[in-house]
């Protein structure tokens, strides 16, 4: 996965993706194995990101 800062946060050839709101983003995937992060945009800029994560259990007769 590439990390850098190089993610357009507007219109093409605008302004990079500031550090804070990438490293929200990189933490808020940390350690998901199941769910979602949604990145909420307002006029070209990240104003909320939501991290839904999911537990799964699987009973002892589905694992055989």
């Amino acid at each position: 996965m590439n990390t850098s800062s190089t993610i357009s946060s507007g219109p093409a050839g605008s302004d990079h993706l500031p550090e804070p709101v990438l490293k929200s983003i990189l933490d808020s995937l940390h350690g998901l194995r199941f769910g979602q992060v949604t990145v909420i945009v307002q006029d070209g800029r990240v104003i909320q990101i939501d991290r839904t994560e999911r537990h799964r259990f699987t009973s002892e007769k589905e694992s055989r």
